[in-house]
């Protein structure tokens, strides 16, 4: 049976580690073509979108805020707005960092544990389990896959492995 650890900080840290596979190409994409990096950070999918290194900063704030919600552990400070590549790559091995502190019996029996999410310009409250199958995974999928379609629409050469090599687990 499927706990809600086994929903939540693998889930979290293989989304953490493919953002930061996706930065390590990125950076090595800009130096290969001599464009500065911070036009990748700084590209977004449409005017009204948040650059590259905002999503970064939101699936780190997603991960580090559920590791909160259900642990009460105080996640790494991360500055919520665009970020530079080294505070981004800082954000990304930080929060892998606190989900590799939470131990199973950290998260497992509070699927029914009330916790609230951002919805708007406010706030709603579920159970932890319905947050997280029903809010933090559609956001979370959202921001990676934003962020692995902005690379793409700038040139940077990435395919559906690198997407989906941190979350398969081979025999």
């Amino acid at each position: 049976m499927t706990s809600l650890y086994d929903l939540t900080i693998p889930f979290l840290t293989n989304v953490l580690k493919t953002e930061q596979d996706l930065l390590a190409q990125a950076e090595a994409f800009a130096a290969e073509k001599g464009t500065p990096i911070s036009e990748l950070l700084e590209a977004r999918l449409a005017p009204d979108m948040w650059p590259l290194s905002q999503q970064i900063v939101i699936s780190a704030l997603h991960a580090a805020m559920t590791v909160l919600k259900l642990t009460g552990t105080p996640p790494p400070k991360i500055n919520f707005g665009p970020a530079s590549l080294e505070d981004s790559k800082k954000y990304l091995a930080e929060v892998i960092d606190h989900l590799k502190a939470v131990k199973p019996e950290d998260v497992n029996g509070k699927e029914s544990q009330v916790v609230s999410a951002q919805m708007g310009a406010g706030e709603v409250n579920m159970k932890a389990l319905d947050y997280v199958q029903g809010y933090l995974a559609p956001n979370v999928y959202f921001h990676l896959t934003t962020l692995y379609d902005i690379l793409r629409s700038k040139g940077v050469t990435l395919g559906k492995k690198n997407y989906i090599q941190n979350f398969i687990k081979l025999a």
